[in-house]
């Protein structure tokens, strides 16, 4: 047993005592299996220090941790006993799982409800792919983001290669001519238009992935509760499995559900591990790394002076890294400063694959190539040197283009918020924690999750993660404690200090006063076909539409025009203040200013590259500095302010205070970056997650009681973004706007049937291709 003066890392490096400390982590991982991190520290020392020393016992580690799918050697009795164990999974359930993995699977099979929790690299995901693979039912996946849809997406389309099978990453029933059964990947926010369809659905299994959402304390939180509780009132037959990371009571979701724990609904923590990891400790000041140890009584007392920067090493040596930051640090590009020495190692990559994807990215969000000093996105700069922005406000397509750079290896540096917490598989070789949350245990756990690959070679794999020198004590004591999740869910609780609009929602979902065709309340639903509520709307359709019926984009280039425009905003302004019951704050007053723009010019059929350019014309005085330019007058245009721009913030939220995204800002400084993470939050967050249902349900009850077809068409447009019914069913099949131009010429006809091609279909690029040819036969 290792006394307190001792110091293994140490001993390791010199190479004393090897055959003592293997002994030890040997021992240790022969009876409990992969759990001890002291037992994957000292193996992972090994094998940084004592390469020779370690690859002699590399294929007995590789087996007694189960990794039966990286076909380790058998070369010792030990091994050949946990080989023997590796067979009969496979006899067992036909492919080369873990132990973990196995058990996993077994209490699925057995059980109608089933929580579990475990680390990240336990390859859980692969358990899913398989159950969604070989069901003969429709399955639901819901994820915490929208940037994990598309990853699920892409590793269920990998493994389902039966056009029977519709792979669906919103609910619709279409392709129903050749589609027997379909997997949705869904949000919580996604996941409520199941219940519209729960009638012609014949789901069997509900796979809640990274379910601590359900304890994120804010109202994403208190969705996920809600379609849990819808879900078991929908399909009561349908099997519920809840995956959590780390977690130690996996068995409060059955609690604040009200699920008995019995024969058919249990729960269970695994906490195997099939990865090592390493820790250092950076002392910014001086830029000198400490090797450190979790548990100071296994490990040793004392941090010892590493020899080598293990982030320089792994960017030379063709990995990654990870740092952790606040999103203030990224908008304020402190992150660039911080991190010079790191990002001056990374060279202009000229791989045709990897600017590819840049460019991809450059037409999407509508920045320049350089050639003028407008729309300059830094993002892509940094992007063509393999140094990638990761957060919740990069728009979802941008996002997953930045997920396949760093998938194929491009990325050496990733600057990270906690949106990379959330199940990504984005693994690196190094986790850096710029900021460190004690607060958030949990979060610090994910994160470090992703530090070190494992991949399929026969070898033992590991990570290093850093903390700051300040950060030592609070960091291990993070390490070693157990996290608890809430066991009362959000709809149970009271006084959470959320908006009464929430609170209405929760006693909506409880007592099954909730309409699934809107996704909103009864009582909304009510409120919004009324009196004054349709008063309003004869009105402002004849600001939109001509006397043909047409709908008229607005120039707004004379007084008559501009009247119209403020009439209609005012018009939508007065419906949602109505919807709410209450006048709005002055901060909710422009919030909602910004949203219904953003939405008009969706309706206008604006695309998201083109808004994004609107609005930093505007915030960034575009017309007054270009006036200036011919002026030549220099002075002038560097006096000006940037003009007022709300911030995206959620409402409704009467706490909110009013301010502009650039504060005080010169004009010519606005950041094009910044309005592109802003126009997206409106898109996403507010206008496609809360207005688009409102506005929605308005329109459409309008058009049943008075059958005025442009209140019909206008909800298509707020809904699908157009009223054209063969473009509405190719949004319907999951082709964006960018597709339909170039996918519409080679549609014979399309309808919930199927997708008819014509010979066009052979003219298409092997990439379009890749986006219809689950729909060709």
């Amino acid at each position: 047993m290792a006394t307190k003066s001792r110091n293994r890392i140490a001993e390791i490096r010199e190479g004393r005592n090897l055959d003592e400390h293997f002994v030890y982590a040997r021992e240790r991982l022969f009876t409990e299996g992969s759990i001890n991190i002291s037992v994957l520290e000292i193996l992972s020392y090994l094998k940084l220090f004592q390469p020779g020393f370690f690859a002699e016992h590399e294929n007995d580690v590789v087996e007694m941790m189960g990794l039966f799918y990286k076909k380790p050697k058998v070369e010792s009795f030990i091994s050949l006993i946990f080989a023997d164990y590796g067979k009969y999974i496979q006899a067992e359930f036909g492919e080369e799982y873990t132990p973990v993995q196995a058990d996993i699977l077994k209490k699925i099979r057995k059980m109608q409800t089933f929580s579990f929790s475990a680390p990240t690299s336990t390859g859980k995901s692969f358990v899913f792919r398989n159950l969604i693979k070989d069901a003969d039912y429709d399955v639901v996946v819901i994820v915490p983001s929208r940037a994990l849809i598309n990853e699920y997406y892409d590793r269920v389309h990998e493994i389902i290669d039966d056009k029977a099978v519709n792979i669906l990453t919103f609910v619709d029933i279409i392709n129903i001519k050749r589609a027997k059964r379909n997997v949705f990947i869904l949000t919580p926010e996604r996941a409520r238009e199941l219940f519209k369809l729960k009638d012609k659905l014949n789901i069997g299994l509900v796979l809640f992935d990274e379910a601590q959402l359900s304890d994120e304390g804010s109202v994403r939180g208190l969705y996920f509760d809600s379609i849990v509780r819808r879900v078991q009132k929908a399909f009561p037959t349908a099997k519920c499995i809840f995956a959590h990371p780390f977690i130690a009571n996996p068995e409060a979701q059955l609690k604040k559900n009200h699920v008995d724990i019995d024969e058919n609904a249990g729960a269970l923590q695994y906490e195997q591990k099939n990865v090592g990891q390493i820790f250092y400790t950076h002392d910014t000041s001086s830029g000198v790394f400490h090797h450190f140890g979790i548990d100071k009584s296994v490990m040793g007392e004392r941090k010892i002076k590493a020899r080598f920067d293990p982030m320089e090493k792994a960017i030379k040596g063709g990995g990654s890294i990870l740092i952790y930051v606040p999103k203030q640090h990224i908008y304020n590009e402190q992150v660039y400063s911080g991190f010079k020495k790191y990002i001056d190692l990374c060279q202009p990559i000229s791989d045709p694959e990897a600017l590819e994807l840049v460019e991809k990215m450059r037409d999407y969000v509508g920045a320049s190539n350089g050639k003028n000093e407008n729309y300059i996105s830094k993002t892509l700069e940094y992007l063509k040197r393999g140094i990638v922005l990761h957060h919740g406000s990069i728009p979802l397509r941008a996002r997953l283009i930045l997920e396949h750079f760093t998938q194929q290896g491009f990325c050496r540096i990733c600057f990270a918020t906690s949106t990379l917490e959330q199940g990504i598989n984005m693994p690196f070789d190094v986790v850096y924690l710029d900021r460190f949350e004690r607060s958030k245990p949990l979060s610090v756990k994910n994160l470090i999750g992703r530090a070190g690959r494992s991949t399929l070679n026969d070898i033992f794999d590991f990570g290093a993660a850093i903390v700051k020198k300040d950060n030592i004590s609070p960091f291990r004591s993070v390490i070693k404690k157990p996290e608890n999740i809430s066991e009362k869910s959000h709809l149970d609780k009271e006084n959470e200090g959320l908006d009464p609009k929430y609170e209405e929602f929760k006693e909506a979902i409880k007592t099954d006063q909730f309409n699934d065709e809107y996704n909103l309340t009864n009582n909304d639903v009510e409120k919004l076909a009324s009196d004054d509520i349709t008063e309003i709307i004869p009105t402002l359709l004849d600001i939109m539409f001509n006397e043909d019926g047409s709908l008229i984009y607005p120039r707004w280039d004379n007084n008559e025009e501009v009247n119209d425009r403020k009439a209609m905003y005012q018009d939508f302004y007065s419906l949602y203040q109505m919807y709410l019951g209450r006048e709005l704050t002055a901060a909710e007053k422009s919030i909602l200013n910004q949203a219904i723009k953003i939405m008009l010019w969706r309706v206008y059929k604006k695309t998201f590259s083109l808004i994004c350019q609107y609005r930093f014309d505007y915030a960034s005085r575009k017309k007054d500095r270009d006036a200036l330019d011919r002026q030549g007058n220099e002075e002038e245009k560097s006096k000006l302010k940037a003009q007022f721009l709300r911030e995206y913030d959620d409402i409704p939220d009467m706490k909110l205070h009013n301010y502009s995204l650039f504060g005080d800002m010169p004009a010519e400084k606005v950041d094009y970056d910044r309005i592109i993470y802003d126009t997206y939050d409106y898109l996403d967050k507010l206008i496609g997650f809360k207005l688009a249902d409102i506005f929605y349900a308005i329109f459409h009850q309008y058009y049943e009681f008075s059958k005025d077809l442009r209140a019909l068409r206008l909800s298509k447009y707020i809904r699908f973004g157009t009223d054209v019914e063969r473009e509405i069913w190719m949004l319907r099949y999951g082709l964006t706007f960018e597709d339909i131009e170039w996918a519409a010429p080679c549609i014979e006809s399309i309808d919930e049937q199927e997708i008819v091609f014509n010979e066009k279909y052979d003219e298409l690029t092997k990439e379009q291709r890749a986006v219809l040819e689950r729909f060709h036969y």
